[in-house]
């Protein structure tokens, strides 16, 4: 195939929209499907990162206010964690406990669904919490990560260090996207591959591979959307998702194929 040269906004809208088109898109340069896959990603993290990390921090009033105002009086010395009163907030699915009325933060304390951080009065305890179901990742003494006169002041000096934090939380959860998203790609590349091999389209494994990427565009949109939302049950929307892959990957080989037959 000969390569074509369309703009990054038509691979977008081919890809979710055009599966007669795909052609064209399977024949660009390799550079333009390499950016089309980090676009993709990096669009996917802001929705379901970067915008609700932002709807939160906005929602506190910002780390300063939240650790000078919203959080209590903080106070670590002689081994021991103190705070005036105890203190939650969730994101996404992880929800950061701070209540020091006991050593260790008790199960009937922590949230239950999802990954808990729960600071008590000597022990940080982060658990994952599946119904009625606990598993503790780890339970580590606050002496071996906290140091004498640690307070909210402390905090507020660790506020750049927490938002190097978040860009590197930004960019490992774009990687994850990705190689999730690539090993479902490979998934549907055994069945487009016979597919090719059959119809004699003679695309080479990269171009199946973007073909099943391609094919996938509308149904991560959906799906991240949804988990940003929160408006459908994630099932649902992961089944949608297959079926609108699945079909948008057999209709452009079947338009390859007509389209090679002289039939359009």
């Amino acid at each position: 195939m000969e390569e074509t040269n369309i703009t990054l906004s038509e691979q977008i809208v081919y890809g979710m929209f055009k599966p007669a088109s795909y052609k064209q898109l399977v024949s660009v340069k390799k550079g333009r499907s390499i950016l089309y896959i980090i676009v993709m990603m990096l669009a996917l993290c802001i929705v379901t990162f970067a915008v609700p990390a932002g709807a939160v921090i906005t929602g506190f009033g910002g780390f300063e206010q939240l650790f000078t105002k919203n959080m209590g009086e903080l106070k670590y010395s002689d081994g021991k964690l103190s705070l005036d009163r105890p203190f939650e907030m969730s994101f996404d699915i992880y929800n950061i406990i701070i209540d020091t009325e006991d050593e260790m933060v008790a199960d009937e304390k922590l949230h239950r669904d999802g990954m808990n951080i729960a600071i008590g009065s000597g022990k940080l305890r982060i658990s994952l919490v599946m119904g009625q179901n606990i598993g503790d990742y780890s339970v580590t003494k606050l002496s071996d990560i906290f140091f004498s006169d640690f307070d909210n002041d402390t905090l507020v000096s660790m506020i750049p260090t927490i938002y190097v934090s978040l860009v590197l939380m930004f960019i490992f959860t774009t990687v994850g996207l990705f190689i999730k998203y690539a090993m479902v790609t490979l998934v549907f590349c055994i069945v487009a591959q016979s597919i090719n091999k059959s119809f004699d389209l003679k695309l080479s494994f990269g171009q199946v591979f973007m073909l099943c990427f391609y094919g996938q565009s509308l149904g991560m949109v959906l799906s991240n959307c949804n988990t940003a939302l929160g408006l459908l049950p994630p099932t649902i929307i992961t089944i949608l998702g297959m079926f609108i892959s699945i079909r948008m990957v057999g209709s452009s080989l079947v338009y390859m194929k007509m389209s090679r037959d002289g039939v359009l």
